[in-house]
């Protein structure tokens, strides 16, 4: 992997952890996610008619419209998942699953090769990312949902890394949010939850920026490495939430990280 493409991939899961830390009290809610996909998108396409863009959506239509529908079921599946158990249980299977899912799927769909140092990478960062979810008790009704989430992190993930080579990565994110804000306004309208408008745009940019930068990355190099690399936020997050928010480590944390960060090193050297 390029020192560029590692560079965009660290910074963004550096940003993704920081408004993920900003909004660790917010509810985890649809309505929240709407605003937040909605500000994104508006900010994005501001972003893409100040730049001038021009962008021709006949070749990239189908994949905008696979990833929008792909986010759209990734955060209902989410919220239904975290209704039947605990976030700390269900996120790192959805992301450790998501990314054992993209290998295969851009695999097959794309061809994308990966050196055999950066694959063994990948499944280090994916495994380890998934300890926590191995403890847990699973029903039924859990798995399916997480099961849902798994799969859709790898349609858009690999969605995302064609679409990108063909559509430039601003107008094609300002797409991708407004239109997933789109899907989920029928929910979002029923959804009484309390949300705090400014936070959630706040949220919003961040995101936005910070998934910027993964398209940038996927123009560069295949998904998988991409997605895995970024999970070095999960390796920070405990010890920033220690730091930061004074919040209890877990035991198991310290080996985690390790883990990831072994992961981490293979992926970049790969």
């Amino acid at each position: 992997m390029s020192e560029l493409v590692a560079g965009l991939v660290l910074a963004s899961a550096l940003l993704h952890l920081t408004w993920n830390l900003l909004v660790r009290h917010e509810p985890g809610s649809l309505k929240f996610v709407w605003y937040l996909t909605l500000a994104g998108g508006l900010l994005a396409t501001v972003a893409a008619l100040a730049l001038g863009f021009s962008p021709d959506f006949h070749r990239v239509w189908p994949w905008l419209s696979g990833t929008i529908i792909a986010h759209a079921f990734y955060f209902s599946g989410l919220a239904h998942a975290y209704k039947e158990g605990d976030l700390g249980d269900i996120y790192p299977a959805t992301r450790g699953g998501g990314i054992l899912g993209t290998v295969l799927l851009a695999g097959l769909l794309l061809q994308q090769p990966i050196p055999l140092v950066t694959l063994c990478g990948i499944l280090v960062v994916a495994l380890a990312v998934m300890v926590p979810a191995f403890r847990a008790r699973w029903t039924l009704s859990r798995m399916s949902w997480t099961l849902l989430v798994m799969a859709s992190i790898a349609v858009y993930s690999t969605t995302d890394s064609h679409g990108v080579h063909l559509l430039s990565p601003i107008p094609y994110i300002a797409c991708q949010f407004l239109g997933t804000a789109v899907v989920l306004t029928p929910w979002a309208l029923k959804d009484r939850t309390v949300v705090r408008v400014h936070v959630a745009a706040g949220a919003g940019l961040m995101s936005m920026i910070s998934y910027l930068l993964i398209l940038y990355a996927y123009q560069r190099t295949a998904a998988a490495p991409v997605l895995a690399l970024r999970q070095i936020g999960i390796a920070l997050s405990p010890w920033m939430g220690w730091l930061f928010l004074r919040e209890r480590m877990r035991r198991d944390a310290l080996w985690i990280s390790i883990a990831i960060a072994i992961g981490a090193a293979l992926i970049v050297m790969g």
